[in-house]
C-alpha cells in the first residue's frame, strides 16, 4: 500500500548517499600519491614494471566494475517495481548458452590481458641483470674488493632478525645494520635470509616485497634509477635530439637531482611484538661515494683522545681511572658494565669483534636514525640534527623495552639472557654511553 510518507524515506535515502559520497570525494582529496613510502611514485626499473603491471590490473578491473556494476544499474532502474505496476517479469537468460559462453570467453581475455604482463613481469624482475656496465670492476673505485668478483655485480645480504636488520656487503667484507647505502644506476642482487621467523624486505620506491623465510634462500634485485642505456632510450622515445646532449653529464645530473636520495623501507610480514618498528632506511649515492662509504666501513674508528688503540687499551688494562672524559668514560661502559661488546661488533676496536647478536655499531654516528629506523634524528635537508640523536641515544639505553616491546636487548636487561647487570646503568652513565656512540663516525 502506498502511502504520503514513502517520498519523505526515498529523500532521505538519497540525502544519505549524497552525504556519504561527499564526504569520501572530501576524504579521497586529502590523499597524497607523493608519500616517503608510495609505491605510485617509482625510482627504478623494478618499480617501474611492478607500478605498471599493477595499472593494467586496475583498469582491467575498473572495466569490470563498470560492466557489472553498469548493468546491475540498468536493470535495478529499469526493471524496479513501481507503484501500481503490473508489468509480468523481465525474460529471464538464465541457461542461455549464448550469453554464459560469452561470459566465459570475455573472463578469459580478461585474465590473458593480466596474465601476460604478469609472467613477463616476473621473468624480468627473477634475474638480476649482469651488463657490462654493471660488473663492480667497471665502477667501483673503492681498494676492498675481494679477488674474483670484478666480473659479478654487487650483492648485499640482507639478513632479518626480530626486529632489525642486517645489510652484509660479501664481497667488500663490510657489515653494517638499519641504514644501507646503494650507488645509484646499478643493479644489485639481494640475498635474503632470516634467522628466526618469516619477514619480508620492502623498498617500496625502488622494489617490490620479497619474503625472508627461515632455511629458505630468497632473492632479489633491486637498482635505483635507470641505468645509462634504459635512460638513453627513454629519451630516443620522446623524440629528444641526443645530438645536441652531452650524454654522460646530463645523466649524472639526472641521478643527481631525481635518484640521490634517503629512501624508506621496511618489514611487510608480520613478525611479532615490534614488527610495525621493524623499518630500515636507503641512502642511494654516486659512485665514489659508494666507494668512500666502503672504505670508512673497512677503516673502522681509532681509539679516544688520538691513540692507538694498543695504547688505549694498555693503559686501560693498566689504570682505567687515568683515561678520564665522557667519551673514554663511555668506552669503557661499553667494553665493561653495560656490557655492549658483548653483541654490538664496531669495526676497527679490537676488543668489540665478537659482537654478533646486535646490529654492528660501525659509523654508528653518522646514521640518521637508530633503532630500526624508529628513533630518527634526520633533519629535511639530510643533516643529522645533533641534540636529537643524543636523546634518541638516551631513550634507547634507558627506555628499550618502551622504544621496541619485546626486544632482544630489553630480555637480557631482565636476566632472561646471557649478560644480566647487578644494577641498571645509571643516568650519568648513560650519558657518557651515548657521548661516546654519538662519536662514532
Amino acid at each position: 500500500m502506498y502511502t504520503p510518507i514513502q517520498p519523505l524515506f526515498s529523500l532521505f535515502r538519497r540525502l544519505i548517499v549524497a552525504s556519504g559520497f561527499i564526504s569520501l570525494l572530501i576524504l579521497l582529496s586529502g590523499c597524497s600519491l607523493d608519500t616517503r613510502m608510495s609505491t605510485f611514485v617509482t625510482k627504478g626499473p623494478v618499480a617501474e614494471t611492478q607500478y605498471n603491471l599493477f595499472m593494467i590490473t586496475i583498469w582491467v578491473t575498473f572495466f569490470i566494475f563498470l560492466a557489472v556494476g553498469g548493468t546491475y544499474l540498468y536493470v535495478v532502474l529499469k526493471f524496479r517495481e513501481r507503484p501500481g505496476d503490473d508489468r509480468p517479469l523481465p525474460t529471464q537468460s538464465h541457461g542461455n548458452p549464448l550469453v554464459e559462453l560469452g561470459l566465459i570467453g570475455v573472463s578469459i581475455l580478461l585474465l590473458v590481458i593480466i596474465a601476460v604482463p604478469t609472467v613477463q613481469g616476473i621473468w624480468y624482475t627473477h634475474d638480476t641483470p649482469n651488463t657490462e656496465a654493471a660488473k663492480l670492476g667497471n665502477w667501483y673505485n673503492g681498494t676492498a674488493l675481494s679477488e674474483g668478483e670484478e666480473d659479478d655485480v654487487l650483492t648485499i645480504r640482507v639478513i632479518g632478525y626480530q626486529w632489525w636488520w642486517e645489510f652484509e656487503y660479501p664481497q667488500l667484507g663490510v657489515t653494517t645494520a638499519n641504514e644501507m647505502v646503494i650507488p645509484a644506476g646499478k643493479p644489485i642482487h639481494i640475498e635474503l635470509r632470516s634467522v628466526d621467523v618469516i619477514h619480508s624486505f620492502w623498498l617500496p620506491r625502488i622494489a617490490g616485497k620479497v619474503d625472508l623465510i627461515p632455511g629458505r634462500a630468497n632473492s632479489m634485485w633491486i637498482q635505483a634509477g635507470d641505468d645509462f642505456d634504459q635512460w638513453n632510450a627513454k629519451l630516443e622515445k620522446q623524440n629528444i635530439d641526443l645530438a645536441e646532449m652531452d650524454l654522460q653529464q646530463d645523466y649524472q645530473d639526472y641521478l643527481e637531482d631525481e635518484i640521490h636520495n634517503y629512501y624508506y623501507g621496511q618489514c611487510a610480514e608480520y613478525c611479532g611484538d615490534s614488527h610495525a618498528r621493524m623499518l630500515f632506511r636507503a641512502h642511494v649515492v654516486g659512485d665514489d661515494e659508494f666507494s668512500d662509504w666502503i672504505d670508512s666501513q673497512k677503516q673502522g674508528h681509532n681509539a679516544p683522545d688520538g691513540k692507538s688503540w694498543e695504547d688505549w687499551y694498555a693503559a686501560y688494562d693498566a689504570d682505567p681511572d687515568l683515561l678520564t672524559g665522557d667519551i673514554n668514560e663511555g668506552l669503557k661502559l661499553f667494553i665493561g658494565r653495560g656490557q655492549c661488546s658483548g653483541c654490538h661488533a664496531i669495526d676497527g676496536n679490537p676488543r668489540t669483534i665478537a659482537g654478533v647478536a646486535g646490529p654492528s655499531l660501525t659509523n654508528v654516528g653518522e646514521r640518521h636514525s637508530i633503532a630500526a629506523g624508529w628513533l630518527n634524528h634526520r633533519n629535511e635537508d639530510g643533516s643529522i640534527d645533533d641534540d636529537l640523536q643524543y636523546a634518541n641515544f638516551v631513550k634507547w639505553i634507558k627506555e628499550t623495552d618502551e622504544v621496541k616491546p619485546g626486544n632482544l636487548m630489553w630480555w637480557t636487561r631482565l636476566g632472561n639472557g646471557l649478560g644480566q647487570m647487578k644494577e641498571p646503568l645509571n643516568d650519568d652513565e648513560i650519558h657518557k654511553l651515548s657521548v661516546f656512540l654519538q662519536t662514532l663516525k
